[in-house]
């Protein structure tokens, strides 16, 4: 008989969101601005109006070669009417020196104009040396995080590495993408109280908790009130199953939707009396669950998939 489950951890999540839709095994990326929509044709700038050469000049750099209009940029990040068009050549200079293309570097600095006049040398630095992150797969972290060069080297970065190698234990060299995308969160208030509450809600001790976490460390940027705790509370009370079991065997249950695909799936599993693992249930594509499905209820025993 599968034991009962109680949740006893409760944690405020620090939020984030960012950008196009992750892998299965990622949720969405946070972000602190908004992107700024792409260039449209500029208004012009009457005569006397205070526009000034260096300030054209920087109007065509932002719409002709960045390919963002510049105005909401302005809008979002005043300093960069009187920053010197050479300092934000050089920010430009900076990404593409570390393999980011135009594309990459229009979406970075459409959700961080701040960086425009603030070049990112010491994330960059941080992220490539002592990570380190191959220019591949830095490239795919930043375009997915631009937090990433926002951030902190010695109050987010560093210590969200320690984290991860020490007490997740993550020795993988170079970090999986997952991972990466954490070295933006904050130890104290989101990666950390992550762990806690699985470690509470499961009964599962630390070493099995850092091997889930290993195995799937998006975990750490969900949400516990908004994810976490209701899927933890359906896979237990709903479905009747061992949350530290099915864990161990099938970690990234929490990428899942639970009302998209979790919840429904389940209740056409229940109505034929049929019982499929996890990860049959949940990474089966719509024909092939329903395939899996039809074979199981016009088996004569309708065994465990």
């Amino acid at each position: 008989m599968l034991r009962s489950f109680r949740l006893t951890s409760r944690s405020t999540q620090h939020g984030i969101t960012h950008r196009s839709p992750p892998s299965p095994f990622f949720a969405q990326t946070p972000t602190s601005a908004t992107p700024c929509s792409p260039t449209r044709p500029s208004p012009p700038i009457a005569a006397g109006g205070g526009g000034g050469v260096e300030f054209r000049r920087k109007l065509h750099f932002l719409s002709a070669e960045l390919h963002l209009d510049p105005f909401p940029l302005l809008a979002i990040h005043p300093a960069l009417r009187s920053a010197p068009l050479l300092l934000l050549r050089n920010s430009l200079r900076l990404l593409t020196s570390h393999g980011l293309s135009a594309r990459d570097d229009a979406r970075v600095f459409s959700v961080f104009p701040s960086l425009l006049t603030s070049p990112p040398g010491e994330p960059l630095r941080f992220l490539s040396a002592d990570a380190p992150l191959p220019p591949p797969l830095l490239c795919a972290a930043v375009v997915q995080s631009p937090r990433l060069l926002a951030a902190s080297v010695p109050d987010t970065l560093s210590p969200a590495l320690r984290f991860l190698r020490r007490r997740v234990s993550l020795r993988r060299e170079p970090l999986p993408l997952a991972a990466a995308l954490l070295l933006a969160f904050s130890v104290e208030r989101t990666l950390l109280p992550k762990l806690l509450f699985l470690r509470g809600a499961t009964g599962l001790p630390d070493p099995a908790v850092c091997a889930v976490l290993r195995r799937a460390p998006a975990i750490l940027s969900y949400g516990i009130e908004t994810n976490l705790t209701p899927k933890l509370q359906f896979l237990s009370e709903r479905m009747g199953r061992d949350p530290a079991a099915e864990l161990a065997e099938f970690p990234h249950y929490f990428a899942f939707s639970l009302e998209g695909r979790i919840r429904p799936r389940h209740e056409a599993l229940r109505e034929r009396g049929v019982e499929m693992s996890l990860k049959d249930m949940l990474t089966s594509n719509d024909d092939e669950f329903r395939e899996r499905l039809l074979d199981a209820t016009l088996s004569p025993t309708k065994a465990r998939l």
